[in-house]
């Protein structure tokens, strides 16, 4: 899953060493797959595999699209339609997590 570290120092200073520490003790993957298998169950991949053949498809009359070039055309849609109640449930499993990892 393609990661996007956060845009302000503090967080971004919390990001890499969270992320570490998930990936080495598998949460990393877990996560991952859960929200792969929700946005499967809700129909969020195959409507985007949808519009990701159809974008290409319409580029081929104009030399074609690369696959990095759909990811920052799509991508924006693609993250805004994520289902509120996979959002809300990775959500709660990250913030768990979190409670877990960092004393506040």
């Amino acid at each position: 899953m393609p990661s996007k570290a956060p845009k302000d120092s503090r967080s971004a200073s919390l990001y890499v060493p969270l992320r570490r520490r998930m990936i080495e003790n598998g949460d990393w993957d877990r996560i991952s797959a859960r929200l792969a298998r929700e946005l499967n169950e809700s129909g969020w991949i195959d409507r985007f595999k949808d519009i990701s053949k159809e974008t290409a498809r319409r580029a081929e009359a104009t030399g074609g699209i690369s696959v990095e070039a759909l990811m920052t055309e799509l991508g924006p849609q693609a993250e805004e339609e994520v289902p509120t109640a996979v959002r809300q449930e990775i959500i709660g499993v990250l913030r768990k997590l979190l409670e877990r990892q960092i004393e506040f």
